[in-house]
Parts: C-alpha cells; structure tokens; sequence
C-alpha cells in the first residue's frame, strides 16, 4: 500500500509498450481531455527514456561519479561532525524539512501559475510547465522510494531503514531543475541552492548520510532535467508547426 499515492505514474509505466510514437499536437485538457489523456502517456514514456540519456546528463553523470564514491567514504567523519558541531540551529533547519516537503513543491507549482498568468502567456503552456513540476516530483518520489526498498539502508538516527537515497533531497533536486529550465539560471541558482540547504539540513537533523543526499541530488537532477528537456522538445515542435509572425519562448525568463 506505500505506493498509492504513486500509482498514477506506476499504471502509465505498465501500460508503455504498445506506445505509438510523440504527437506534435498538445491537446488543449480544457477542450480535448480524451485526446490529452491518449497523449500524456507518450509524452511521459519520451521523458523517462531521457533519464538513460548520457548526453543529456553527462556533467551529472560524471561529477556523481566522483562524488559519490567519495562521499560513502567519509560518510561517518561527516556525520560524526555534523552531530558535534551542527551546520545550523533547530529552527534553521526546520525550514530545509518544511521545504523538502511539502511546501517548495507548493511554491514552485504557485510560481509558475502566477507568472503564467502575469506574462499572458497561452494556458497550455503554464498548464505543461505545471505538469513538468508535478510529474518529475512525482516521479522522482517514486523512484527514491523503491530505492528505499532496495538498498534497506538504515538512518544515522536509527529510527528506520529508509535512509538511502534522501526524499526531500531528491524531491528538491527535481524541482530545482524544473526551475531552472522553466526561469533560466536567475531563478535555476536560487532553486538549486535551496536544494542544497535541504540536503545539508537531513545531515545536520540526522536523518541521511552525506552519501545519501549526494546519490539524491543526482536522482532528482536527472529525473528533473529530463522531464524538463522533453517539455522544451515538445514546445519547439508545437511552436514550429503552430506560430506564423509571433515565437514562443518556452523560459519565462526573470
């Protein structure tokens, strides 16, 4: 029963082989909701195959490489540091836990909303951009609970064994990669620097393993990026086929 909430994309990856190829045409959900429906899971197949691409993700791929070895064999010395010294006061990091879930999930999807609505740019776009951010939260939350599962990996706390790799973490990630495809890199800095205060705030609450937040930050960033990159694709072509005299930008940028 822990996987719920998820089942919506869970049901979309089991019913993915027979999937005809993308469609330019976005169906407008206000006004073709059957044809929207038939095209989400398409839309949603491209983007998961986007995940394994090393091209796309070959600076994260790489630098995960490094890190997270690394990071596994300082993990204690880390820890040990962050319970004597501590990075921040309790109230401080509260706002990491706060932002890890629920509410940056929250004020990103209000974000983008606002601003759709503020640039008057056309409602399919503001709705995929949405979309973009729940999907690949979504998404990510998931696949960083069957890695839970897998890897049985208990917390520095010794509460649970649901340690490895950190949901708010990745959660974060995510999302800060939607931003910053979405904004661009004003807004993309901001979002991936909240991303790491979350995960430096579960080392500092005991919660996750400095290999733990490394291996999330990663997932989140792929998953993100991914989603993010197929959104950007699909807009192109729907731009292409659909603007005579004006371009849209799919960046709103700040």
């Amino acid at each position: 029963m822990r996987y719920l909430p998820k089942l919506p994309v869970i049901i979309i990856i089991v019913l993915l082989n027979p999937i005809k190829a993308f469609s330019t045409d976005i169906p407008d959900p206000r006004y073709k909701t059957i044809e929207y429906i038939k095209w989400y899971p398409g839309h949603y197949y491209n983007a998961i195959k986007r995940t394994v691409s090393f091209k796309t993700h070959r600076s994260v791929l790489l630098a995960g490489a490094l890190l997270l070895p690394t990071a596994f064999i300082i993990d204690n010395r880390v820890q040990n540091y962050a319970q004597k010294r501590g990075f921040y006061s309790k109230s401080i990091s509260k706002i990491g836990d706060l932002y890890g879930n629920p509410w940056g999930y929250i004020g990103g999807i209000t974000l983008v909303t606002a601003t759709g609505f503020i640039s008057k740019q056309p409602f399919p776009k503001t709705i995929s951009q949405v979309q973009l951010i729940a999907e690949s939260v979504q998404t990510t939350a998931l696949i960083t609970s069957i890695l839970k599962d897998i890897t049985h990996r208990e917390r520095p706390n010794r509460k649970s064994y649901k340690s490895f790799p950190s949901g708010h973490t990745s959660g974060s990630f995510a999302l800060a990669a939607c931003l910053n495809e979405i904004y661009g890199k004003k807004v993309g800095y901001l979002a991936y620097f909240m991303a790491g205060f979350v995960a430096s705030s579960r080392i500092n609450d005991n919660k996750h393993y400095l290999s733990d937040v490394i291996a999330a930050a990663i997932l989140g960033t792929i998953i993100g990026k991914s989603f993010a990159v197929q959104h950007l694709f699909e807009f192109k072509i729907y731009n292409d086929k659909n603007n005579s005299n004006t371009s849209i930008s799919y960046s709103f940028k700040l």
